[in-house]
């Protein structure tokens, strides 16, 4: 009986110690290490998951098996790389205490959308390449986060003119839409001409378009500071919107089963930005094309102090 006991205790530590070391391989393949900066570090697992919009996109079912890996590759290194600089960067920049504000983020974010013709078309555009508007904001932030450690790095070495900027900036408006637009605030209430009423009477004793739109989401589209040209607003709205000052609001329009309250915000005769609104922008984006060589060359110098390193 005894000798039973001690067998069975031996073959159950045998089916535990299996147990525990398949389950050992398979999580030190699911997160083998692929890159260390500092003391942060990217598992395989990690990467693909940055990785699988791209294997999405750019891997399709007719590549051969061969050209499947090699893409494959060449975008793990891409991403890999971006993480490797934007780590480093989030790691420097504590260490000097820099950080972007949420000011500065929203002046950039609003200089972007204002190119983009609206928030909404910002939307849009970011939606053709893959990128949500959250994960867009979040790369603006590394963005200016790599540009004020650059300027503390390279301040004195990278000079950027008047006349550089001014070229910049002729260059920026070359192919800038000169339609006349109008800049407009809309909400859309569906099938309840009620409620639609009634959030105009609000409006008119000065409630906010997105405090009436928060009050009831799922039966309100809101569609913030939005700029249109004259050939894209149907006629009905044309009318009503021509009729009002810039700040007003227009009668509601009944459009099929759906109720339109408009404000004009602004109209524009399809005049570029000025210089003085795009400078600042203009100015980073000068400063990051000639500090990139130095960026790159900073980065390499820490690679060979063994800073980082990479094992894919």
């Amino acid at each position: 009986m005894k000798n039973n006991f001690h067998k069975t205790l031996i073959i159950l530590f045998f089916i535990f110690w299996l147990s525990f070391h398949s389950l050992g391989f398979s999580t030190e393949t699911i997160n083998k290490i692929v890159a260390v900066v500092g003391d942060e570090f990217l598992t395989l697992y990690e990467l693909d998951e940055m990785c699988t919009p791209f294997f999405e996109k750019f891997i399709t079912q007719d590549l051969p098996p061969e050209a499947k890996e090699k893409v494959k590759k060449q975008i793990r290194e891409k991403i890999l790389k971006s993480w490797i600089e934007g780590t480093l960067l989030k790691i420097e920049a504590k260490k000097y205490g820099i950080t972007v504000s949420d000011e500065e983020l929203e002046r950039f974010l609003s200089a972007e959308i204002r190119i983009k013709g609206g928030e909404e078309k910002l939307k849009e555009y970011l939606k053709t390449q893959g990128i949500s508007y959250e994960e867009y904001k979040e790369n603006l932030k590394e963005e200016l986060l790599k540009i004020k450690l650059v300027q503390l790095q390279v301040r004195e070495k990278v000079v950027i003119t008047q006349d550089e900027l001014k070229k910049a900036y002729e260059e920026a408006i070359k192919n800038y839409d000169i339609a006349p637009k109008y800049w407009l605030s809309i909400l859309i209430i569906k099938e309840d001409e009620n409620l639609a009423n009634f959030i105009y009477e609000e409006i008119l004793k000065g409630k906010n378009f997105e405090e009436l739109y928060k009050s009831d989401p799922s039966k309100i589209k809101f569609i913030k500071e939005e700029s249109f040209k004259k050939q894209e607003i149907a006629s009905d709205i044309l009318q009503n919107i021509e009729k009002i000052s810039p700040g007003e609001v227009a009668p509601i329009i009944k459009r099929n089963n759906e109720f339109y309250i408009i404000r004009l915000l602004k109209t524009e005769a399809g005049n570029p930005p000025s210089f003085e609104e795009m400078q600042e922008r203009l100015y980073q984006n000068l400063f990051q094309l000639k500090s990139e060589a130095i960026l790159e060359k900073w980065i390499k110098e820490l690679e060979e102090k063994r800073y980082i390193k990479i094992y894919l």
